[in-house]
C-alpha cells in the first residue's frame, strides 16, 4: 500500500517540507474565509488538481515498480508518496537525470565566464587538439549532435561499467561522424565535458556541483566518482525524488531560487528548446515532448517532468538493478513519462 509520509518527521527535509506546508496552511485559512466552511474540499483541489486523479496516477506508478512520487503545483509541495518503505529524502541512483543536471552545470560555468557553448572543447580537451575532434563544441555535446564515436558495447559496457578512468577513456575515443551531421544518444560523449568543467573550473566537478548548484538549493544530492576521481555527468548522481523536483522547480522558475539566480534566464531558455534540426525532441541534455513539458529522464524509468501547462513539476523513481549493462535496458516498465503526462491531463482541474 502506497504511505503519504509527514515530512515532518524527517530531519532533513524538514525545512523543505515546512516552507510548503505553511503555504497550504494559508491556502486552507482562505478557503474557510471565503466559504465559511472547509467541508469537502481538498487541498489538491485548491491547487487546480483532483485529488483522486492524482491517487490513481499514484496507484499506476506504484503498480509499476515506482518507490517515490513527488507533486508540485506553483512551487510548492501538493502530494507525496513512498512506496515499500522508502524515504522521501533517501539517495538512490539517478542514471542518466545526471545528464540534465550536467546542462546546469555547464551553464553556470558559461554565466561564470569560465567557458561559452559556442567554443571549441578542445579549448579544454587538448587531446584533441590536431585531431577530426578539435572543431567539436561545447554545444555539440550538450545536444548529443558531437559525431563522437558510439557503439553499445563501447559506450554501456566497456565505459560505463568497467572503465576505471571513465573521462581519460571517452576522450580517447575516435571521432565517427562530422561534427554536427549525425545525432547520437552518447553516454561517453557526454561524459567528456566531465573535463571540460573540471579544466575550466580549476575545481573537481562534484566539488562545483555542490558548491553552485546542490548547496545553494538546499539538497542532499550528490556525483559519485570512478576510481580515478572523475564525476559521473553522463550518469551516477545519488539523488532523491525531493532533489530532482527542486532541481525541476529550479528551471520551470528560469533559473531562479528564493530570489536567487542560480543560472542565467538564457541558458535556462536554451536548455530547453529544440537544439538540433537532426531531433526534435532534445534541448542541451533534456528531453521535449510536444505538450510543452520537459523532462530529465534515466535509465529504470527515473523521471523529474516539468509541465509549464499545468505548472507542475513532478517526480518518479524506482529501484534500480545495476547488475549488467544489459539490466539498465530491461529495469523499470510502463514509460514513467506517459504515468505523469496522463495523470496530469486527468487530474488538472480546467486547465
Amino acid at each position: 500500500m502506497a504511505q503519504q509520509k509527514s515530512s515532518a518527521h524527517n530531519a532533513d527535509g524538514y525545512h523543505w517540507f515546512m516552507s510548503r506546508r505553511i503555504v497550504r496552511a494559508l491556502s486552507l485559512v482562505l478557503l474557510i474565509a471565503v466559504s465559511g466552511c472547509g467541508g469537502g474540499a481538498s487541498v489538491e483541489t485548491l491547487a487546480g488538481l483532483d485529488g483522486s486523479a492524482l491517487d490513481a496516477m499514484a496507484k499506476r506508478a506504484e503498480t509499476d515498480g515506482a518507490n517515490c512520487l513527488v507533486v508540485l503545483k506553483g512551487g510548492e509541495l501538493v502530494r507525496e508518496w513512498n512506496f515499500g518503505g522508502s524515504s522521501p529524502t533517501a539517495l538512490q541512483e539517478g542514471f542518466s537525470t545526471t545528464k540534465s543536471v550536467a546542462s546546469l552545470l555547464i551553464g553556470i560555468a558559461q554565466d561564470q565566464g569560465l567557458l561559452n557553448l559556442d567554443q571549441p572543447a578542445s579549448d579544454f580537451i587538448t587531446e584533441w587538439k590536431g585531431t577530426k575532434s578539435e572543431p567539436v563544441m561545447i554545444r555539440q555535446l550538450l545536444s548529443m549532435t558531437s559525431g563522437r564515436y558510439y557503439d553499445f558495447q563501447t559506450d554501456y559496457a566497456q565505459m560505463a561499467f568497467f572503465s576505471q578512468d571513465k573521462s581519460g577513456f571517452s576522450i580517447g575515443l575516435e571521432q565517427q561522424h562530422e561534427p554536427g551531421t549525425v545525432w547520437e544518444y552518447n553516454n561517453s560523449a557526454t561524459q567528456t565535458l566531465e573535463v571540460v568543467l573540471k579544466r575550466a573550473s580549476n575545481m573537481a566537478v562534484n566539488d562545483f556541483a555542490a558548491q553552485y548548484l546542490f548547496n545553494p538549493l538546499g539538497l542532499s544530492s550528490r556525483l559519485i566518482t570512478d576510481a580515478a576521481g572523475n564525476a559521473g555527468l553522463y550518469a551516477g548522481m545519488q539523488t532523491s525524488c525531493r532533489d530532482l523536483a527542486t532541481l525541476t522547480q529550479l528551471v520551470l522558475d528560469q533559473g531562479a531560487y528564493q530570489g536567487k539566480q542560480i543560472i542565467s534566464q538564457a541558458f535556462v531558455a536554451e536548455a530547453i528548446k529544440q537544439s538540433s534540426t537532426l531531433k526534435d525532441d532534445y534541448g542541451l541534455l533534456w528531453w521535449l515532448d510536444p505538450s510543452g513539458a520537459y523532462y530529465m529522464s534515466g535509465a529504470c524509468g527515473q523521471v523529474a517532468m516539468a509541465m509549464p501547462q499545468f505548472d507542475v513539476v513532478a517526480t518518479l523513481m524506482r529501484a534500480t538493478d545495476l547488475s549488467s549493462p544489459q539490466s539498465l535496458l530491461t529495469c523499470g516498465g510502463e514509460s514513467s513519462e506517459e504515468i505523469l503526462l496522463e495523470g496530469f491531463n486527468a487530474a488538472s482541474i480546467g486547465g
